[in-house]
């Protein structure tokens, strides 16, 4: 009896043991463990959070806070932060942590990609699409022409009926450009014509510090969503691809930096942590508990080899970016740290709430210089490759400085209280923003306004409306001007006929002169008006040109991403089908085991036929399963290949739309 048993049991369990060596999944481990501790609060009943953790399908989906898991990686997994106790809210609550053994389990689970079953697919996510390390960073211009964006959205990713303010601004190193935060998307702009270049959408939430890298090629954008989601992007501007995304907080970023060897991506927010990120494995590498508040303002240093981080109590601390170590606290802000900007590997600059414009030896932690910049705090600061710095206050004002120190010119912000204010690329002019939305540019030497910049652009259609009546005015306008010249071309003529036939030196003369010298000059007005109205005409014919290529992009654009999703679904699916026909046979090779070990007596012959009835059972739902998975694949193939056809189709009227406009741009340009 005793063997017989044995027998069986061995037989029943010796193809479960070959298929699932090795391999956590969470039927089989993982479901155990929530059903003992998290099921309590986690039920489809009580679904606590909005966060079902009962089937597999539940716990990918989620709850109200977003994801709670990141395949390969779990320390960015919401789940496995809870039950470490490393991040609010603690799981489970009020009863201490899980056994050690059973957080191990979760965590080989999390880091072998969240297999549902053994015949499962791996899923890992948040893993870069390139290695973005360099060999050597320089703080130098790099060789060849600056990064500057390519073909980009120009259609918002969202157009509201009120503007918004920008909280995160930045100016391109070397191109120039510019960067600014908007609702849902981030705003390219040229800062020199003060066009838009591009759009790059945000649907996480909104963007609250941006950071370009020291080549200038990549954008990186820390947000989210307060209370719910905070992360970092990293855009390649030229191509406007998403490159990587790091961070799953609770709360939005509110400070972001990559190091200038593109090897680190350093975060940190209301959760006072800062987190150092590896670009090459997407990990996180370092958590850093030290700020008692918020994270306000991050900078890696030129070479990369620091790390210094400001909070909202006035804290500012230096740390070594490769081992995460403290290297020097700078003890002296009596408000809160809102800009940091590095003036060379060892030298720091720092602006608070409390006014002051701090620079700091990071050697030994001292104060190098101390200016009492903005009476009611110092909100932003960013600095220029040669040392000038420009800082942004409470007293309406931006304030471009020296590398001395000295004042070099101040501009005044008419209707609200500044967020931020940066130098161009060339210090040739400053741009600021204001709790109002307003984004204003000055020259920076004159301190005259030049301009403004939206951020809450038209869409390209009523953009485009606004275009054509702009040529339509200039072309009247050249009727006008050829008319002004012909009459004044005409005046000029008749006077200095008259002034040949008037006696030398008599009064007539005299006054003919004057009046010929008058005429002369309206002459030269005209000529020069006349002359410059084609130009103004053909520089807006090419802007109608890029406005409708822009349009015809946006369609190319919205066509890919939906060719994207249409093969992620059915990607998906068609794992779906190899899993259940994975499981089916893992199944049958139980089922069968299972009649091979049959015994005689009725006890176990009962249990036998039970358990041959429960496999049945699941090879036919794993069948369907298949069935299904694999009809739903197989249903996709036709919307596929029919959206490839669009975007294919589309691609090449683009193209040809292009190759059409290239001549009036290139002469528009001469």
């Amino acid at each position: 009896m005793k063997f017989s048993s044995l027998l069986i049991a061995s037989a029943l369990g010796a193809v479960a043991f070959t298929a699932q060596a090795q391999k956590v999944t969470y039927d089989d481990q993982v479901l155990p463990i929530l059903r003992n501790s998290c099921l309590k609060c986690h039920n489809p009943d009580k679904a606590k959070g909005d966060l079902d953790l009962s089937t597999f399908s539940g716990l990918m989906k989620g709850g109200s806070s977003g994801l709670i898991v990141s395949g390969g990686n779990p320390d960015s997994s919401k789940i496995y932060k809870a039950i470490t106790h490393a991040d609010e809210p603690t799981m489970p609550p009020n009863s201490g942590k899980i056994a050690v053994g059973e957080i191990e389990t979760i965590r080989k689970w999390i880091a072998g990609g969240l297999l549902e079953n053994s015949g499962s697919k791996a899923v890992l996510s948040n893993k870069p699409k390139v290695d973005l390390t360099l060999a050597s960073a320089s703080a130098g211009r790099p060789a060849g022409p600056p990064p500057m964006p390519g073909e980009l959205l120009l259609e918002p990713a969202l157009r509201t009926e009120r503007t918004s303010v920008s909280t995160a601004l930045v100016s391109s190193p070397w191109a120039p450009l510019v960067a600014l935060g908007g609702q849902r998307q981030v705003l390219l702009y040229n800062t020199d014509t003060l066009e838009l270049a591009g759009v790059l959408p945000f649907p996480e939430g909104y963007p609250s510090d941006l950071k370009f890298s020291r080549n200038g090629k990549l954008l990186l954008c820390g947000g989210g969503r307060g209370s719910k989601l905070g992360l970092v992007i990293v855009w390649d501007i030229t191509s406007g691809e998403r490159v990587i995304t790091v961070g799953d907080e609770l709360d939005a970023v509110l400070a972001a930096d990559i190091s200038a060897d593109q090897k680190w991506i350093a975060l940190g927010g209301p959760g006072r942590l800062i987190k150092i990120y590896s670009t090459k494995t997407g990990e996180l590498v370092h958590k850093i508990k030290k700020h008692t508040e918020w994270v306000t303002a991050i900078e890696f240093s030129p070479d990369s080899r620091l790390l210094a981080t400001g909070d909202r109590n006035g804290g500012l601390h230096v740390w070594e970016s490769d081992s995460g170590e403290e290297a020097q606290t700078l003890a002296g802000h009596r408000g809160a740290v809102m800009g940091i900007a590095w003036r060379g590997t060892n030298l720091v600059s720092s602006a608070g709430e409390d006014g002051a414009v701090k620079l700091w030896n990071t050697d030994d932690g001292a104060v190098v210089r101390n200016l009492n910049a903005h009476s009611g705090g110092a909100v932003s600061l960013r600095a220029t490759h040669d040392g000038r710095f420009v800082t942004a206050g409470r007293d309406k004002r931006a304030v471009a400085w020296g590398a001395d120190g000295t004042t070099l010119r101040a501009f005044t912000f008419t209707n609200d209280i500044p967020i931020r204010a940066t130098f161009t690329h060339d210090a040739s002019r400053v741009i600021g923003s204001d709790w109002n939305g307003n984004v204003s540019v000055w020259d920076a030497t004159s301190g005259v306004l030049v301009g403004e910049l939206a951020l809450n652009p038209q869409v390209l259609a009523d953009r485009l409306v606004a275009a054509v009546k702009r040529t339509a005015e200039l072309e009247a306008a050249i009727v006008k001007a050829t008319a002004a010249l012909a009459a004044a071309q005409a005046e000029a003529d008749q006077l200095k006929t008259a002034l040949e036939a008037a006696p030398a030196n008599s009064p007539a003369a005299k006054d003919l002169t004057k009046k010929s010298e008058a005429a002369a000059t309206v002459l030269a007005a005209a000529k020069a008006s006349a002359g410059l109205a084609p130009q103004h005409l053909a520089a807006a014919k090419v802007a109608i040109e890029k406005l409708k290529l822009g349009q015809f992009y946006t369609g190319l654009y919205r066509a890919r991403e939906e060719l994207v999703s249409k093969k992620r679904e059915q990607e998906h699916l068609l794992a779906q089908h190899a899993a259940a026909l994975a499981a089916t046979k893992s199944a049958g090779e139980q089922l069968a085991a299972a009649k091979k070990a049959a015994t005689k007596t009725k006890e176990e012959k009962d249990k036998l036929a039970a358990r041959v009835k429960q496999l049945s059972d699941q090879i036919k739902s794993e069948e369907i399963k298949a069935k299904d998975a694999k009809s739903g694949a197989e249903k996709l193939a036709k919307p596929i290949a029919a959206e490839q056809a669009k975007v294919d189709k589309l691609n090449a009227e683009y193209q040809k739309l292009k190759q059409a406009a290239a001549p009036a741009q290139k002469t528009a340009t001469l």
